[in-house]
């Protein structure tokens, strides 16, 4: 813009510069006009130089804010990508923590019934045994003293039969649950008599005694403990018979008698 005032400047100048005096010749009137003109081809030339100039730095500068601008361009991408990740990462933990939060919550609830049924087997068993009936019985004084091979002993006199075991019409223990149960039976006789008795479980000998004394009324007990399963039965049973197998009773200090107890299940 400066070379274009200033070539417009030479102009006017030369143009306005005319020779006023008469004396000059023609020719040296067209020789100044000839300088002028070259002086002025010159500045234009140099005004076009600066143009050229000019217009090269405003493209280099239009280049530049042209790449700039799409550098600016690329970094906004760049920023918006990286906040759409970010947006993406974001929704994506916040599900995570969802699923580990509904795990957590499903793992919890899953060791709390687990740890409830724990509880409930373990309270189950230990609440069998105190939940089980009390089973014990005591009977005596048997219906015979004469004694027959074979023969089952029935005691006629029930002193206890917690559980309803005993049957005083067989002479049988029937047993109602389950479990380990202690028996006994205690035998009297009289001087010079024997009695040979068995305690009997379905049929199989559990164990087995000999009482016998020449000159005393004496008695002996025997014991044993068994395995039964419910509804098992057991009783009393002579071994050996005959004249002189013979039970003998004298309250309230001698009498034979049977009994049993269930001490675990």
């Amino acid at each position: 813009m400066t070379g274009i005032l200033q070539l417009l400047l030479l102009v006017s100048v030369t143009m306005a510069s005319e020779p006023s005096c008469p004396a000059c010749s023609k020719y040296d009137y067209e020789e100044k006009v000839l300088e002028r003109m070259i002086r002025m081809e010159f500045a234009f030339e140099n005004v076009l130089k600066e143009n050229k100039a000019v217009s090269k730095t405003v493209e280099e500068d239009l280049t530049r804010i042209k790449e700039e601008n799409e550098r600016l361009h690329a970094t906004v991408d760049a920023l918006k990508n990286q906040q759409e990740q970010a947006e993406r990462r974001l929704v994506s933990l916040m599900e995570e923590v969802e699923r580990n939060q509904s795990s957590t919550l499903e793992k919890i609830v899953s060791d709390s019934n687990t740890t409830l049924e724990q509880t409930i087997a373990a309270f189950n068993v230990i609440k069998d045994p105190i939940a089980s009936p009390l089973v014990y019985f005591h009977v005596r004084s048997p219906q015979t003293s004469s004694l027959s091979t074979g023969e089952m002993i029935v005691y006629k006199t029930v002193e206890t039969n917690h559980g309803s075991g005993y049957s005083s019409t067989t002479g049988k223990f029937t047993s109602p649950v389950r479990g380990l149960y202690l028996f006994f039976m205690h035998t009297c006789t009289a001087p010079n008599k024997y009695a040979f008795l068995t305690i009997v479980k379905e049929g199989s000998v559990l164990i087995a005694s000999v009482h016998y004394d020449k000159d005393y009324y004496t008695c002996s007990s025997s014991q044993v403990f068994v395995q039964l399963d419910a509804e098992e039965t057991v009783w009393v049973q002579c071994s050996n018979g005959g004249s002189n197998i013979q039970l003998y009773e004298q309250h309230p200090y001698r009498w034979s008698s049977f009994g049993g107890a269930l001490i675990h299940n």
